[in-house]
């Protein structure tokens, strides 16, 4: 019975989190449509999918307290050593011909619109009114290493893990594979600054905001810290 309640409680914890994210791209998507917006990540926002989210590590890292014996949590998965990882987002983008080089596959700056976009969904589950709010900021450095071609007409896998946020600075860690993920394309590592968001962008409300105004019961929760 322990273990069934922490599964369901871990599925919560997890449509939470991908509610998060999709809010993201909700929001980012209605304030084009009002502004008629067609900027170069267009299409990325347009046709981006959220495939998995979390606050705190992935469903993928466990923990021994997760399950009732030592053997159980052995059996089950190996235990992930290093950092905290505070939130993390998976999503998903087919690379058609837009994203092209000379040499027919993608371009290097279609790596950086993706990585810079897709990387900064994972501060969703992290976010407050007033703290790393909507697309959290500006980047301040996007380092890419790019380790094999990707191919058009083709599907990617962008995984990204938030290890540090503050009131003013994040580090977000990313990697591009094939759908199936045997091929690793990229990888990076994307140090963003906060700055408020924009009143006029905030107005378009999507489902986010009704968690955090249900969580906040009336209460001001502009700044609010983790």
């Amino acid at each position: 019975m322990a273990s069934k309640a922490r599964q369901e409680e871990a599925e919560a914890a997890r449509a939470k989190a991908m509610l998060a994210v999709q809010a993201i791209f909700d929001r980012w998507n209605k304030v084009a449509d009002h502004v008629e917006y067609q900027g170069f990540e267009l299409h990325v926002m347009r046709t981006g999918k959220v495939l998995d989210a979390s606050l705190g590590p992935p469903s993928s890292v466990y923990r021994k307290s997760d399950y009732d014996t030592e053997e159980a949590a052995a059996v089950a998965a190996p235990i992930v050593p290093g950092p905290a990882i505070l939130a993390t987002s998976t999503c998903s983008l087919y690379v058609d011909g837009r994203y092209s080089n000379m040499n027919g596959v993608m371009h290097g700056g279609g790596y950086g619109v993706i990585f810079d976009m897709m990387t900064t969904t994972a501060l969703g589950p992290l976010a407050r009114p007033g703290f790393w709010d909507y697309l959290g900021g500006v980047s301040r450095t996007l380092n890419i290493s790019y380790l094999k071609p990707c191919p058009l007409n083709s599907t990617v896998i962008v995984h990204a893990h938030v290890y540090h946020v503050g009131r003013t600075m994040a580090l977000i860690k990313g990697w591009m594979t094939s759908e199936d993920g045997q091929t690793v394309y990229a990888t990076c590592d994307h140090h963003k600054v906060a700055m408020a968001t924009p009143q006029h962008h905030l107005v378009h409300r999507v489902k986010w905001d009704e968690q955090w105004e249900e969580a906040s019961d009336g209460k001001d929760t502009k700044g609010a810290k983790l």
